[in-house]
């Protein structure tokens, strides 16, 4: 896979792994399925962990393709490798996630700054739900002779 110019800097190569990929789709079913019990109690838990449901299916998609993320700036990273994997047509989606990201930055950096209402939560796991489903079919399509356990 061919890495953009501006990502060579902020990635490191390594070999791909299935089983750390597994366990991080593993870790990202955890996370959406616990954020909509939570959604309704407490908004902003909700949206972190919609965010990080997306934040670990991305870093299952680096570890199957063979990457991982230096050391500043992981997640804006996870961001901007994952534009190029998905490509233009997820546009919105990336675009969506980037903005979760900075909003749960906030969450966690300067909490009471902001909240998070209704319709962000219902966005944030429509966002998280499709984001999972398309990594997961690209790892698929990716790697069809593997039999990966999703």
């Amino acid at each position: 896979m061919k890495i953009p110019k501006e990502l060579e800097n902020q990635l490191k190569a390594c070999p791909a792994n299935f089983r750390s990929a597994e366990n991080l789709i593993k870790r990202a079913r955890k996370d959406l399925s616990t954020a909509a019990l939570i959604q309704h109690d407490d908004r902003e838990a909700a949206y972190t962990l919609f965010y990080d449901c997306m934040l670990h299916a991305g870093l299952a998609c680096m570890s199957v393709l063979g990457y991982s993320p230096n050391l500043q700036g992981k997640h804006k990273t996870v961001v901007l490798f994952m534009e190029h994997v998905l490509g233009r047509k997820s546009k919105d989606l990336i675009e969506f996630y980037d903005r979760m990201r900075r909003k749960r930055h906030q969450f966690l950096y300067e909490p009471g700054l902001s909240d998070c209402t209704a319709k962000e939560i219902l966005d944030a796991k429509k966002i998280a739900e499709e984001f999972l489903f398309k990594v997961v079919e690209t790892l698929k399509d990716k790697h069809p002779q593997k039999e990966l356990h999703f």
